[in-house]
C-alpha cells in the first residue's frame, strides 16, 4: 500500500477519534493523561503538525502534567480534577479547529479524492523512512465489521469501540511481559473478549468472523479482563475534592431535594454456583446463591466506587464497615456528605437510610422517605444496565471464591463507565434488576448510642422537607403501611 494512502488513513482515523473524544459528553477523557498521551500519539502518527503542536503546548504549560506521563512511563495515572483540568477541557475546542485545519489542508474532509500533492508525497517520504509501518498495520478486523455487528454482538457503537480497543492496544505495548502480537491478532483478541462479556459466551460464529480460534480466544478473555480490572482506578473514581463533591450534591438535590449526597450505595448481585459446603453464605435474601460487590454511582448512572466482592449472604452492614470507602467517610475524609442507602444500613455513618415508621411525626419525614426512595431505586436501573450490556455477569457460573470472579466484574464496570461517557444505548432486552430485600435490619427500638450524623439527618428533613399542611392525613396513612 502507498505511503500516501496509509498517512491517510491514519487522518480518517484520527478525525473519527478525537471527533469523539472532544465531544461534549467525552471531554473528561482528556482529564486522563493515558488519553492525553494517545491523542499526542494520534496527532504525530497522522502528520497533524497544528493540532500536535497546539495540544503539547499546552501540557507542557502546565506543573500539573506528571513528566512521568509525558515519558509515558505513567500514562494511565489519573490527574487530580483542579483549576487547571477546566483549562485543559476548554481546550477541546482550539483543539478541534486545529484537528480541522490540518485535515481539511491534507484534503482528508473532502468526499472527492486527488492526487497527493508533491509536498505531502515528500512529507510522506520522510514519515516513512522515520517511523516504518508494518504490513499487520494496513488491515484492521475492526473496520471488517458492520454497525449492526458492533451494536447486536458487542452492544456498543462504532466510536466508542474504537477508543477502547486502540487504548488497550496501547497499554498491552506497554507491557514488557505480554505476547507481542500483530495489530490484526490484537484487535482479535480484544474484540473477541468484549463479545464474550456482551454474549456470555464465544460461540464459533463469532470466533469465526473474527478470525480467531476458541483456545486463543479463552486465553485473550483471561488476559484483557486482568488488563481491564487494573485500569479501574482510572475510571471509576469518586469525587474527592470540594467542587466535586459539590457539583455531585448539586445534581442529587436537584433531582430529589435532599442535599449533600454524592452517591448511591448498592450491592451488585451475580448469580453463582457456590462451592460445595459454602452454599449458605453465598444464599441471599431473594433465596439464590450469588456474590455481591458494594457500588456507588452518581446521579447519571456512573460508577464512582467498587469493591468487596464477597459471598452473596455478607450483610451489607459488615461490607460497609470493612470497605475502604466506609472508612473515608467515617473519618471525615469526605466531608459532611451521605450516601443514600437501605434501611438494613441504619446506623452507618454517612448513609442516608428512610427515616423510621415510629419516628415519623411530620409530613417532612414523608416527603423526605419519598425522595429517598426514588433515588434508591435507581440502583435497579443501574445494575439492569450492567447484566443487559453485558450478559456475562447474569450468571458467572462456578466459583472456586469471590476472587476469583472480581476482575470480570471490575473489568465490565470500566467498560460500563467508558459507555456511558460515549452514550451508547442500551440492548433491546434491557430489564431492570430485581431489588433485594435488606439482608439484615438493625433493631432500631433498641437504644442505639449517639450518632453525630443521626442527629443531623433528623435537622436536615426539618429543614428541606417540612410542610406544614395537610401532614396528619399522610403520616397517619404511611404510618398504617409500615404495620
Amino acid at each position: 500500500m502507498p505511503t500516501a494512502v496509509k498517512l491517510e488513513r491514519r487522518r480518517r482515523r484520527c478525525f473519527e477519534v478525537i471527533s469523539c473524544v472532544l465531544h461534549l459528553k467525552c471531554r473528561f477523557l482528556i482529564t486522563l493523561a493515558g488519553v492525553q498521551m494517545y491523542i499526542l500519539t494520534l496527532c504525530r502518527r497522522a502528520g497533524l503538525r497544528n493540532a500536535w503542536s497546539l495540544f503539547h503546548s499546552v501540557i507542557l504549560d502546565f506543573s500539573w502534567f506528571s513528566e512521568d506521563c509525558m515519558s509515558g512511563l505513567s500514562s494511565s495515572s489519573l490527574v487530580v480534577c483542579c483549576p487547571s483540568t477546566l483549562l485543559v477541557m476548554s481546550l477541546a475546542g482550539a483543539l478541534w479547529f486545529a484537528v480541522q485545519d490540518d485535515l481539511f489542508t491534507n484534503g482528508v474532509c473532502n468526499n472527492t479524492s486527488s492526487a497527493p500533492s508533491i509536498s505531502n508525497m515528500a512529507q510522506d517520504k520522510q514519515s516513512s523512512i522515520s517511523e516504518p509501518i508494518s504490513a499487520s498495520e494496513t488491515h484492521s478486523v475492526l473496520d471488517e465489521l458492520d454497525d449492526r455487528f458492533i451494536s447486536q454482538t458487542l452492544h456498543l457503537n462504532r466510536q466508542c469501540l474504537r477508543f477502547i480497543v486502540d487504548f488497550i492496544q496501547a497499554r498491552l505495548k506497554k507491557d514488557v511481559f505480554a505476547p507481542s502480537h500483530s495489530l490484526t491478532s490484537a484487535e482479535a483478541n480484544i474484540l473477541a473478549t468484549l463479545a464474550y462479556y456482551a454474549q456470555g459466551s464465544l460461540p464459533s460464529t463469532i470466533t469465526v468472523r473474527l478470525g480467531i480460534g476458541q483456545t486463543a480466544a479463552g486465553e485473550a478473555v483471561k488476559t484483557i479482563t486482568k488488563l481491564l480490572s487494573e485500569m479501574s482506578p482510572d475510571f471509576i473514581t469518586f469525587p474527592n475534592s470540594y467542587n466535586d463533591r459539590m457539583g455531585a450534591a448539586q445534581a442529587f438535590k436537584n433531582l430529589s431535594g435532599i442535599p449533600h449526597v454524592v452517591g448511591v450505595l448498592g450491592y451488585l448481585h451475580l448469580k453463582v454456583s457456590p462451592p460445595v459446603g459454602e452454599e449458605l453464605m453465598y444464599m441471599n435474601t431473594l433465596g439464590s446463591h450469588s456474590v455481591m460487590m458494594q457500588v456507588i454511582f452518581d446521579v447519571d448512572g456512573n460508577l464512582l466506587s467498587l469493591e468487596q466482592c464477597c459471598p452473596g449472604g455478607t450483610p451489607e452492614h459488615t461490607v460497609w464497615e470493612n470497605s475502604d470507602i466506609g472508612r473515608q467517610f467515617s473519618i471525615f475524609q469526605h466531608g459532611h456528605t451521605w450516601v443514600i442507602g437501605s434501611r438494613s444500613l441504619h446506623g452507618c455513618g454517612h448513609v442516608l437510610t428512610p427515616a423510621e415508621a415510629f419516628r415519623i411525626k411530620s409530613n417532612a419525614a414523608l416527603q423526605f422517605n419519598k425522595a429517598h426512595a426514588q433515588l434508591h431505586g435507581r440502583a435497579q436501573q443501574v445494575f439492569g444496565s450492567l447484566k443487559s450490556r453485558f450478559q456475562c455477569l447474569r450468571d458467572i457460573g462456578s466459583i472456586q471464591s469471590p476472587e476469583s470472579v472480581a476482575c470480570t466484574i471490575k473489568a465490565c464496570c470500566v467498560l460500563h463507565n467508558i459507555c456511558k461517557k460515549f452514550s451508547v444505548p442500551l440492548p433491546l432486552d434491557f430489564s431492570v434488576e430485581p431489588l433485594h430485600p435488606p439482608s439484615e435490619v438493625v433493631n432500631i427500638m433498641a437504644e442505639q448510642p449517639f450518632d453525630y450524623m443521626e442527629d443531623t439527618k433528623d435537622e436536615m428533613i426539618e429543614a428541606f422537607f417540612n410542610i406544614a399542611e395537610d401532614e396528619g392525613e399522610g403520616v397517619t396513612r404511611y404510618v398504617k403501611e409500615q404495620l
